[in-house]
């Protein structure tokens, strides 16, 4: 059976979200950075140490690829799934009033804002309706 989660333990999950959506925003920069440096060796095509530099290059932005990669697997093990990483978007299966929904959180956001019916994952994002009770 899937996981879902109300809007209020959905964004008890937020200190979590922000810790593993920050290493894969961290990653997926840093593999991008290594990965236009390794293209400008390549092009220029120096004779001394280019396979051991491009050879080091390729072993640093595959262990980059590997974090990314387990980031989305323990998500996926809470029931979560990045929808994207640039930027960093993970979706949250939940429960409403109304029924199914998926939360959707992007890194920076302070709270869960917004949402998708579910099927409707990849449109765009919307507000979330969220009505305060009086006690």
């Amino acid at each position: 059976m899937e996981a879902r989660f109300n809007l209020t333990d959905a964004n008890r999950l937020l200190p979590l979200l922000q810790l593993i959506g920050s290493e894969v925003e961290e990653r997926r920069a840093d593999r991008q950075r290594l990965t236009k440096i390794r293209d400008e060796l390549e092009s220029a095509r120096t004779p001394e140490g280019l396979q051991s530099s491009l050879a080091e290059l390729d072993a640093r932005i595959y262990e980059h690829r590997l974090g990314i990669d387990a980031a989305v697997n323990e998500l996926e093990s809470l029931g979560m799934t990045i929808l994207r990483l640039n930027p960093v978007t993970i979706h949250i299966p939940g429960d409403t009033q109304r029924g199914p929904i998926v939360f959707c959180w992007q890194l920076g956001e302070n709270r869960i804002g917004h949402g998708h019916m579910v099927g409707e994952e990849e449109d765009p994002r919307r507000p979330l309706k969220v009505r305060i009770t009086s006690s």
